[in-house]
């Protein structure tokens, strides 16, 4: 049913992702880097399975292994109804994946002193001053002053929105929509829960109080274009807009129908809201620079971005002493700051130290400090956590290297 792309990572090893000329990203064997091309062809041959028995309409994967891409397979159509072939270049919507880039913009203003992560927000948002929590039934003020560290890791008391609470605000700013979300009783008292939120939107207002500049531009200035991120933005230009991989729903009868797709996306038009919780369109080799910069200590391509004391901040398990709304994590996971951390050694989880996030549009990444290791799949499906891909892909990944 599906087409594979002769453009495969077995054959262009050598070749780099380039920008202005200049190399970032190199190509290079498995077997040079520890990793076994057999046992990758394996990965894509599962990978490809769930294309090819409709679960979802195409998939992305790559992997770098100190600091070379080892792996890199695109698989399936951008859209069904066309007939495109998913390409290296197509853009995805990442989603969650938002939430690390926000964070880690934040913590770049951190390094600069401009707070404090135990500051109460309403240091920098006066509104946070007289915030109620509703408990039993009956709303009252807060106890506890929701903190910066408490938006970062997602214990300040706000709850889940999904894709179609965002389209109904998209016509608001950060700053409208953060006094919008205050104006609702928290579902817990400050600090006292990690329960996965919204709060990285009000991150990202905060990064623009802090700055004086609209988010998007300053990660555009500060981020993007120091990493060459060329590919990473809230709104799709419209000369991008036939890169635009296609959102998929599956039916009760097992079609695959499009949910959001290039002639209907809110994303290609005038972007308002810049949701850092959700809201950046990127694609696999963006992501991979952002990700090889935090696996190098916050460094990519001779540009500094964040100290590594920075990002091993980050990478502390900030949520001990928080009562878990679910236990997603158990003893051997926690969360920092953006982001899942693995805490001890573990054959489902990946190595002590590893951390990433994923995306509720099927985007997911993990860096593995350990192995020097990076990988990332994307697709664009709702589909990835009833078939567990995240699970499957990073076994995959672990089998592939030679012990």
């Amino acid at each position: 049913m599906y087409i594979l792309k002769p453009f495969n990572f077995l054959f262009f090893f050598l070749i780099s992702f380039s920008i202005t000329g200049q190399e970032y990203l190199e190509k290079d064997s498995p077997e040079s880097n520890g990793m076994s091309t057999e046992k990758l062809l394996n990965l894509n041959s599962v990978m490809h399975s769930y294309v090819d028995n409709n679960d979802i309409s195409a998939i992305q994967t790559a992997i770098v292994k100190n600091g070379k891409i080892v792996h890199f397979d695109s698989y399936g159509y951008s859209d069904i109804s066309e007939k495109d072939i998913l390409d290296e270049g197509d853009i995805f919507r990442i989603a969650s994946m938002t939430k690390p880039i926000v964070s880690l913009a934040l913590m770049m203003l951190f390094e600069e002193g401009k707070f404090k992560l135990d500051d109460p927000v309403y240091k920098y948002i006066p509104e946070f001053k007289n915030l109620t929590v509703k408990k039993r039934k009956k709303n009252k003020p807060i106890k506890n002053d929701v903190k910066i560290i408490d938006l970062l890791r997602h214990s300040a008391g706000f709850s889940f929105k999904g894709p179609e609470d965002y389209r109904k605000v998209i016509d608001m700013t950060l700053e409208q929509y953060t006094q919008d979300a205050i104006k609702t009783p928290l579902v817990y008292e400050p600090g006292t829960q990690w329960r996965y939120s919204s709060s990285t939107d009000i991150v990202g207002y905060l990064v623009e109080v802090l700055s004086g500049l609209r988010l998007d531009r300053f990660l555009k200035a500060r981020l993007f274009d120091p990493l060459g991120m060329e590919d990473t933005f809230f709104e799709l230009p419209k000369f991008s807009n036939h890169r635009l991989t296609t959102l998929y729903v599956k039916e009760n009868e097992g079609d695959l129908v499009s949910f959001d797709n290039k002639s209907n996306s809110p994303f290609t038009e005038n972007v308002i809201l810049f949701n850092g919780s959700g809201g950046l369109l990127s694609t696999t080799s963006d992501y991979l620079k952002f990700c090889q910069m935090l696996l190098n200590g916050g460094s990519f391509n001779n540009t500094k971005i964040i100290t590594s004391e920075t990002i091993a901040l980050m990478k502390e398990d900030h949520s001990i002493g928080l009562k878990y709304k679910k236990l997603i994590f158990g003893k051997k996971k926690g969360f920092g700051l953006g982001f899942e951390v693995v805490k001890e050694n573990d054959t489902k989880f990946g190595s002590k130290g590893t951390f990433g996030w994923g995306g509720m549009f099927g985007t997911y990444f993990r860096i593995d400090p350990v192995e020097n290791m990076v990988f990332i799949y994307m697709t664009q499906s709702f589909e990835t956590y009833n078939l567990k891909l995240s699970d499957k892909f990073r076994s995959l990944v672990y089998e592939s290297i030679i012990k």
